[in-house]
């Protein structure tokens, strides 16, 4: 449309131009031209029109080249996603029939071949393809030593063979990032271990866990660190630059609470075990906090009126001053508002001081039969419960394993 604009606008000019009756007159020599003012400027006009439109056309052809060229990478990203998965699942048969399908280069990279070098020990053939893939691909590379790392991790003893070697014979820096990462956390070598993830954020390199909240558990294990060796303010430090990266992982204000009460600073403590029961409450804060705070069951409630755990700690506090009919009526909100073994063994203890033994064995019996466990820390690999976090499992020695739930 803008065209035909500039075209009609260009013709009506030219008319103008025509009944003015301007003519430019040319000699040479003996020579001489009359050329019209007005073919010149609708010659041009129609140059200039005839040139926008084949830049368009070749704009055109040149995107449409270009959309098949991406849509043909894409596709062979696909594929290589689901060679990878065909791998984690042992059907080899179909990840060869997917890598066969992909063009002459990829084919010619040998990735089954290289990811099952991984898996029975051939580590020098599998440094150098994947040097050679990253010569040509690094993203390939990284994605298919990743993808080594997660299935290889399952065997301990293979693993750290694996991550030795390739941690130490890889040359490519950033191709060897990712084993050097794995390489620390072995050795637990936290302080490396974060200054080789700062590595990786700032060359935007794969790896296949959350960034922010794997500088939080690296931060967290460094702070354990310091407190084994009775560093308890580097600790502290380690924590607030953990918080820094993912304010939200939740063993940070346990581990700060714990460093507070060793330091003797219970009102700090108590002030961030607060702050931790108002967004995200859970038991074991709650007992921390009634630890520190004898008489602390009311002021919890009121931060979290809501909360099942809030009519547990009213009903144990009633119970201690011989309030039992206010006690049975906290536990029966409680009940209603979950079903977890800490109602039912405050229900047991209030019969068994109320000398109603047979309504105690009801209780008990029915927390065995119908009561949930309440949310602890626990081990997503094994599944063991854990008094405290850590950043391993001390049943499977698995790292970074451990959750509330």
């Amino acid at each position: 449309m803008i065209y035909f604009i500039i075209f009609a606008i260009s013709f009506l000019f030219g008319i103008w131009v025509k009944v003015s009756g301007e003519v430019i007159r040319l000699e040479l020599g003996n020579y001489a031209i009359s050329i019209d003012l007005y073919f010149i400027i609708f010659v041009c006009v129609v140059l200039l029109f005839l040139f926008v439109t084949l830049t368009r056309f070749c704009s055109s052809i040149s995107s449409t080249f270009a959309n098949i060229r991406n849509r043909r990478r894409d596709r062979e990203e696909l594929l290589l996603f689901e060679a990878f998965f065909s791998m984690d699942l042992g059907n080899i048969e179909n990840a060869h029939k997917l890598v066969k399908n992909l063009n002459e280069e990829s084919d010619r990279l040998s990735l089954i071949k290289l990811f099952n070098s991984g898996k029975t020990g051939n580590y020098s053939f599998l440094s150098n393809g994947l040097t050679n893939i990253a010569n040509k691909n690094r993203n390939l590379a990284l994605l298919l030593a990743n993808k080594l790392i997660v299935h290889l991790r399952q065997e301990r003893a293979i693993f750290q063979k694996f991550i030795e070697y390739c941690s130490g014979s890889i040359d490519d820096k950033i191709l060897s990032i990712p084993f050097q990462i794995e390489h620390c956390i072995l050795k637990e070598d936290w302080i490396n271990a974060i200054s080789k993830l700062k590595e990786a954020s700032k060359f935007n390199i794969f790896l296949p866990f959350d960034c922010k909240e794997m500088f939080a558990v690296f931060y967290c294990a460094l702070a354990r660190q310091y407190e084994s060796k009775g560093n308890f303010k580097e600790a502290i430090k380690a924590l607030f630059r953990a918080q820094s990266y993912c304010v939200t992982f939740q063993p940070i204000n346990y581990l700060k609470a714990e460093l507070y009460i060793r330091l003797g600073k219970i009102r700090k403590a108590s002030a961030l075990l607060e702050a931790e029961y108002t967004v995200n409450p859970t038991p074991q804060s709650a007992k921390i906090y009634i630890n520190l705070n004898s008489k602390g069951a009311e002021r919890l409630y009121n931060l979290r009126p809501d909360y099942y755990f809030s009519y547990c700690l009213l009903a144990s506090s009633s119970i201690s001053s011989g309030k039992y009919d206010l006690a049975n009526q906290h536990l029966d909100i409680a009940i209603k508002k979950a079903n977890y073994m800490s109602i039912y063994l405050i229900m047991a203890q209030l019969k068994v001081v109320l000398q109603e033994h047979d309504a105690a064995i009801y209780w008990l019996n029915k927390m065995g039969s119908e009561a949930l466990p309440d949310p602890c820390w626990k081990c997503r690999n094994c599944n063991k419960k854990l008094e405290q976090w850590d950043y391993k499992c001390s049943s499977c020695n698995s790292f970074n394993c451990i959750g509330y739930s």
